[in-house]
């Protein structure tokens, strides 16, 4: 009992001193679904949703077809000021045994999340151009501070309607992603409604 307690002790220790050296809460350890359960509760998260498939990219650095079938554990973190805030999506294999992916995601798509109702906050997200960009590229030296110069980096888009790019890190144990998108104009989909797309994502997927 005692070591079953020292052991959770020193798990939380060791999470956020790894915290405090990334910066902005990314931590790349692989943990298991109990150690997640504590751990966010730890930074004062909200549990949101469990999906019980959703696949993620294999190789997100050069192949966008093949994808690897996960359990998906979201939380919200209640703490995190940028808008729309940050929610935390862990990919875990179908038993639940294995981490396969962690995601930091900032954007509207989390589940539940509806673009009518929703036109005033759209239209807000839409003049926060500068916002989205400071914030990813801050995300981007802090990333830099301890994996070193991305492997690749590219801009998919930077026109009058979006601006999207993304870059990526890699060693023996994971693939590290950084991206953004950002929707310059709103669009309105006839049949729909309004649509837009405003993200910044840290994928990290696990070898």
């Amino acid at each position: 009992m005692y070591y079953k307690i020292l052991k959770s002790v020193i798990f939380i220790v060791t999470l956020l001193v790894s915290n405090s050296v990334v910066g902005q809460g990314i931590d790349f350890s692989k943990i298991s679904v109990s150690e997640v359960e504590v751990y966010e509760k730890s930074k004062n998260s909200t549990p949101k949703d469990t999906l019980d498939d959703f696949g993620i990219l294999k190789n997100p650095h050069f192949d966008l077809e093949t994808l690897v079938q996960t359990k998906a554990l979201i939380f919200k973190r209640n703490d995190d000021e940028f808008d729309p805030q940050l929610h935390i999506w862990y990919h875990f294999n179908k038993d639940w045994t294995e981490l396969k992916g962690r995601s930091y995601h900032w954007g509207l798509y989390n589940p539940k999340f509806k673009a009518k109702g929703n036109e005033k906050w759209l239209k807000k997200l839409s003049k926060n151009e500068k916002g989205f960009k400071e914030k990813y590229n801050s995300l981007e030296q802090k990333l830099k501070s301890e994996l070193g110069e991305p492997i690749k980096k590219k801009t998919i888009a930077d026109n009058e309607n979006k601006f999207i790019e993304n870059m990526f890190w890699e060693d023996d144990e994971k693939i590290v992603g950084l991206a953004i998108s950002f929707d310059r104009k709103i669009k309105e989909i006839p049949g729909i409604g309004i649509f837009a797309k405003f993200k910044i994502e840290v994928m990290i997927t696990y070898k």
